[in-house]
């Protein structure tokens, strides 16, 4: 048995990506160049860290309670990774271990039970469980109806990796993002779409598409990925404009109101504004935070704000900083400007909003 250290860090890579921590993931991917050492094309499943610590966990729940002459001690106490697993045996033997095997306590048992009562009732549709309001109820009554059955969802395939992105146009198409290096514009009427592919620009480069935006009239969407590529295309899919590659991967895009302008925000902490009709870079601001750039919003035409984990959300205009705002205690993952400008939101990691 062979433990690699390039192993485990994938495996913990993909953890992150699949459980929707992007800009962790990203981070983590960039500083420990897991792809750069062969781990890329190793066939991991989803889930594949998840079900290594199961059965380790499993495992060392059986060695726990094995006595030495084979049978099990029963134990009703939760095993789990973290704190030392102090046995605690049920007065009812037959009720301690009749849920489970080894003291009543397993890690799969629950989630296989559930998934049985699913099937034996015959859930086994396509549709969704939603909370939705009630107009008619009483206003204290509304929001105590719970588990509404929507069996209107419509099932979009098309990706072959998972899809981490997905935005509406003015006009009603959506577009989509995955780890398969695509893209894609979707007719929702027919379930049939057009594939935006993004091909690597180097070899064993990553195309995780990582970003996308419609303009604010719907007419054009950006795209960017991974290895740093930054695209525009028509609503028909067709490529109106690859951006210079700056080969640092592009974490957020942002239209300004005119779509005469594209914003991209980088891993690296740098910010990069493009003129979208000639393709040009008007301004590359490669110190705009001391960490990763996590998000940014335009104002109007020349004023934009960005935020990042360096705990502070900037506000430039024309490329030039002007207003630096702190008191956030970590990471600031999101920022909005209010429809007629007011205010700023930013929403932080430190569990507020400010």
């Amino acid at each position: 048995m062979v433990l690699k250290s390039d192993d485990v860090n994938y495996l913990i890579y993909r953890y992150l990506k699949e459980s929707g921590f992007l800009h962790t993931s990203y981070i983590f991917q960039f500083e420990s160049q897991v792809h750069g050492a062969g781990s890329e094309q190793a066939n991991v499943e989803p889930g594949s860290l998840i079900r290594v610590l199961q059965k380790g966990l499993q495992y060392m729940d059986v060695e726990t309670h094995l006595n030495e002459d084979g049978t099990a001690r029963l134990c009703t106490a939760p095993f789990s990774l973290v704190g030392k697993h102090v046995c605690s045996v049920q007065a009812d033997a037959r009720g301690a271990a009749k849920g489970a095997p080894h003291g009543g306590h397993t890690l799969v048992h629950d989630a296989k039970e559930k998934r049985g009562a699913r099937v034996d009732n015959g859930d086994e549709s396509e549709s969704m469980d939603v909370d939705v309001p009630d107009a008619d109820a009483p206003r204290g009554e509304r929001g105590r109806r719970r588990g509404l059955l929507v069996d209107s969802a419509q099932l979009l395939r098309g990706h072959a990796a998972p899809v981490f992105l997905c935005a509406w146009s003015a006009g009603g198409v959506l577009a989509t993002g995955a780890g398969d290096g695509t893209a894609r514009i979707w007719d929702v009427a027919r379930g049939g779409s057009v594939a935006l592919r993004h091909e690597a620009g180097e070899a064993g480069a990553r195309v995780d598409i990582t970003a996308i935006a419609w303009s604010e009239q719907g007419a054009l969407l950006a795209t960017a990925s991974f290895d740093g590529q930054l695209r525009v295309w028509t609503g028909a899919g067709e490529l109106k404009q690859q951006l210079r590659q700056r080969r640092v991967p592009v974490i957020a895009v942002r239209w300004n109101r005119k779509g005469s302008s594209l914003l991209s925000a980088h891993l690296d902490g740098s910010v990069a504004l493009w003129d979208v009709h000639t393709g040009q870079l008007r301004h590359e601001l490669l110190r705009a935070h001391a960490g990763c750039v996590l998000d940014a919003d335009w104002l109007d035409n020349s004023t934009f704000a960005t935020c990042g984990n360096d705990r502070t959300v900037r506000i430039w205009r024309d490329g030039e900083p002007i207003k630096t705002l702190s008191g956030h205690s970590a990471d600031i993952n999101s920022i909005r400007w209010h429809p007629a400008g007011k205010f700023l939101a930013s929403a932080s990691d430190d569990g507020s909003v400010k």
